[in-house]
């Protein structure tokens, strides 16, 4: 320091290191940003702190994530300080930011930023292999993919750059002779989309994903009344449940459900069209909370046959 000063921290600096931290949080394309908070910011104040960079409004359709200490995914919870609950639930201070409530149809997605998000959701669930799909499906899907994210085939003197890119579920078998065959239909299938442009391939892409089964569902391990495990799960077309084995026991649309009730983990769901009410208790206060979470976005849903109204 020039003249051998020395200034002297100002209480003004302590407070602001006190009061203030950073997070990451990776986004849905594998880019990772920093947000600067205050130790009292909601979840929902970083939220959006993420969908302003990413010109995002439609956040309701959005959430948080982070690895617990047990490397348990957990979502944050949007109304409580963001920092309170990564000092204490947290592995380290990283968030996911991804899709937290589907709809029914990408119609209902208003915005192309909202809709571009949703596609690189359901394209990393499709890779990931949580959504499955046949061989025939996948390369249809691989074909959207490549036209969004590259263009039209004319702008490359080769089709062989698909070799090095991710085209195909990781749970898909990995035969050199099999991986050529399907990245040779896969080219095929992205010359037929010559002139589409990168937005109408994602809606596409997310259309013919809407088909698979699964799609827009997520369950979670709990127990019934008569302490059997189950997973009860959640969509847009209600809430459902299933026995370990996968069978499926019932179905509980959202026009036959009058109320969701959430204390710690159990879940209360008032069925009207039989004047009943069943609980579940789940495995987690996360699950409870995430089933609870969807019901009230369902029955707000524009889409929701609870409403009467359709994409």
């Amino acid at each position: 320091m020039p003249f051998g000063l020395k200034l002297r921290r100002t209480k003004r600096y302590n407070v602001l290191s006190k009061n203030y931290f950073v997070t990451r949080i990776r986004l849905l394309d594998n880019n990772v940003i920093e947000c600067t908070l205050s130790v009292e910011s909601t979840g929902q104040e970083c939220l959006e702190a993420v969908a302003q960079r990413l010109e995002l409004r439609e956040t309701h359709y959005f959430g948080l994530w982070f690895h617990s200490k047990t490397q348990v995914p957990r979502w944050v919870e949007l109304e409580k300080p963001l920092k309170k609950q990564l000092d204490k639930f947290g592995n380290e201070p990283l968030l996911f930011f991804g899709v937290m409530f589907y709809v029914p149809s990408v119609c209902r997605l208003e915005q192309e930023a909202t809709r571009y998000q949703y596609y690189l959701q359901v394209k990393k669930e499709v890779l990931d292999g949580r959504l499955h799909c046949s061989v025939e499906q996948g390369i249809r899907l691989a074909g959207l993919a490549v036209q969004a994210d590259f263009g039209d085939f004319t702008q490359y003197p080769s089709q062989d750059f698909l070799r090095e890119y991710v085209l195909f579920p990781v749970n898909w078998p990995h035969v050199d002779e099999v991986l050529e065959d399907w990245t040779q239909k896969v080219a095929e299938e992205h010359k037929s989309h010559y002139r589409m442009q990168p937005a109408e391939a994602e809606l596409l892409y997310i259309k013919e994903a809407e088909k698979l089964d699964g799609f827009g569902q997520e369950s979670f391990a709990a127990k019934d009344n008569y302490t059997n495990d189950i997973f009860i799960g959640v969509s847009f077309i209600g809430v459902f449940v299933k026995h370990r084995n996968g069978r499926s026991i019932m179905l509980h649309r959202w026009k036959d459900i009058g109320t969701i009730g959430h204390n710690k983990s159990a879940i209360t769901v008032e069925i009207t069209s039989k004047d009943d009410t069943i609980m579940f208790h789940t495995v987690s206060l996360q699950a409870s909370i995430k089933i609870y979470g969807i019901s009230l976005t369902s029955f707000k849903c524009p889409c929701s046959s609870k409403t009467g109204k359709k994409c």
